[in-house]
C-alpha cells in the first residue's frame, strides 16, 4: 500500500472485502453460540448485568468494538445492495429477484433437509424421530422462519442463516415500489414509515417468510441507495459529520451494553424500538465507509477475502445447508476440553468446509457452463 491515501471510486467489486469478511463472521457468531459458556455467549447472547458492572474497562471496550461491528455487519449488508440498485418496471424486478434470491433459497431448503435427515438417521438411528426433526426444519425453510416458533403448539425450526436471503428479496422489491411512487426528497421518510410497520410486525409472534426484516430492511437498502446518489462514499463527509456518525453507533450500543440487552435482526429483538433500526442503518454506513477505505490494502489475504465476497451468496447458502442440516450441538456439548480451543478449532473445520464446498461448486459450475 502506497503513502498516499485510497480514494473511493465507483468500481466492480468495491464491497468484496467487507462481504468476505461479513461472510466469515457468520460462521464465527454461529460457531460460538453452541458453546453457552464461551466469553463472548455469555457476554453477548446472554448478557448479565451483575457480570457486567464487575468486567474491567479493557474487557468493555473489547465487547463494545465488537458489538458494533458485529451489529453493523448485516445492516451494511443491506446498504451495499442499495447502492447498486436501479429502478426498474415491477414484473422485472419480481423476476429478478425471484431468479437470484427465491431459486437458490429453494435448492438450500431441500439440500439442507436431505442432509439433516441423513446425518440424524446416522448419528441416532432412528428414523421416525429423525423424520419428524427434518420435517420441522423443512417447515421452517417452508414458511421462511427466522427463529425458532411454535403454531399451534407445533415446534417449528428457523430456516437458518439464510432468512437474509428472503428479506433481502422483500426488501428490494417493496423499494423498488416505493422508488417508482415516491419522489427522492421524500424516499428517506417513505422507507423509514416501511421499516416502523416492519418493527411493529416484530412485536408479534414470528412473520412468516421474513415479510417484517425484509420491511426493515427497506430503510437500509435506502441508506445505500442514498448514499450512491448523493456521493457519500465517494465525496465522503467532513469531520464533524463523522464524529457524529461514529458516536451515533457507539453510544446506544453502550447504553445497550450496561442493560444488558443486545439487539438482533434475525430474532427481531430492536431494544430501542425504531430508534435502534436508525441507528444500525447509520452503523451500517459507517461500516461500509470504513472497509472501502480498506480497498487500498492488497496482497494475498485480502485477494482471498475480496474472492470470498464475490462468492458471498454461495457462502450464505452453503453455511446454511451444513448449520441446519448437521448436528453441531451434538459435538459441542460432548467437547471437554477448553471452551476456546473447541470453538476454534469448530469454526476453522466449518469455515474450511464451507469454503472448500463453494469453491468447488463454482469450478464445477463455471466448467459446465464452457468458463475458463
Amino acid at each position: 500500500m502506497g503513502n498516499e491515501r485510497h480514494k473511493i471510486r465507483n468500481t466492480a467489486g468495491m464491497f468484496d472485502l467487507l462481504k468476505g469478511i461479513t461472510m466469515l463472521m457468520v460462521i464465527f457468531v454461529h460457531t460460538y453460540s453452541l458453546f453457552p459458556d464461551s466469553f463472548l455467549f455469555q457476554n453477548t447472547y446472554q448478557a448479565d448485568l451483575e457480570v457486567i458492572k464487575k468486567m474491567d474497562v479493557f474487557h468493555h471496550l473489547l465487547l463494545m468494538a465488537y458489538s458494533v461491528f458485529a451489529h453493523s455487519l448485516m445492516p451494511a449488508f443491506f446498504v451495499v445492495s442499495g447502492y447498486g440498485i436501479r429502478k426498474m418496471d415491477f414484473a422485472k424486478c419480481l423476476k429478478k429477484q425471484s431468479k437470484t434470491l427465491l431459486i437458490p433459497y429453494a435448492i438450500t431448503a431441500g439440500l439442507t433437509s436431505i442432509l439433516h435427515l441423513c446425518t440424524h438417521y446416522t448419528l441416532y438411528r432412528y428414523f421416525p424421530g429423525s423424520f419428524v426433526e427434518t420435517l420441522r426444519i423443512a417447515g421452517g425453510f417452508l414458511f421462511g422462519l427466522s427463529k425458532p416458533s411454535y403454531y399451534f403448539d407445533v415446534k417449528i425450526f428457523s430456516c437458518g442463516p439464510i432468512w437474509f436471503i428472503l428479506a433481502l428479496f422483500w426488501g428490494i422489491v417493496i423499494f423498488n415500489m416505493l422508488v417508482s411512487v415516491v419522489s427522492e426528497k421524500y424516499l428517506p421518510y417513505a422507507s423509514l414509515a416501511v421499516a416502523f410497520v416492519g418493527w411493529l410486525l416484530s412485536l408479534g409472534n414470528t412473520v412468516p417468510w421474513c415479510v417484517s426484516q425484509g420491511l426493515v430492511a427497506v430503510f437500509y437498502i435506502c441508506l445505500g441507495y442514498m448514499a450512491k446518489k448523493k456521493k457519500w462514499f465517494i465525496e465522503g463527509t467532513n469531520t464533524k459529520e463523522k464524529i457524529i456518525l461514529v458516536l451515533f453507533g457507539i453510544l446506544p450500543n453502550a447504553i445497550m451494553r450496561f442493560i444488558g440487552y443486545m439487539d438482533g435482526m434475525a430474532d427481531n429483538i430492536y431494544p430501542f424500538s425504531i430508534g435502534t433500526i436508525i441507528v444500525n442503518g447509520f452503523m451500517g454506513l459507517v461500516c461500509v465507509y470504513v472497509f472501502l477505505l480498506l480497498n487500498g490494502i492488497t496482497g494475498v489475504i485480502s485477494s482471498f477475502l475480496r474472492k470470498l465476497g464475490r462468492l458471498s451468496i454461495y457462502i450464505m447458502c452453503i453455511h446454511t445447508i451444513e448449520m441446519m442440516g448437521f448436528p453441531y450441538y451434538y459435538f459441542a456439548n460432548n467437547w471437554t476440553g477448553n471452551v476456546t480451543v473447541g470453538l476454534v478449532l469448530l469454526y476453522l473445520v466449518r469455515a474450511t468446509i464451507d469454503v472448500v464446498i463453494c469453491f468447488v461448486f463454482v469450478a464445477i459450475k463455471d466448467r459446465l457452463s464452457g468458463r475458463n
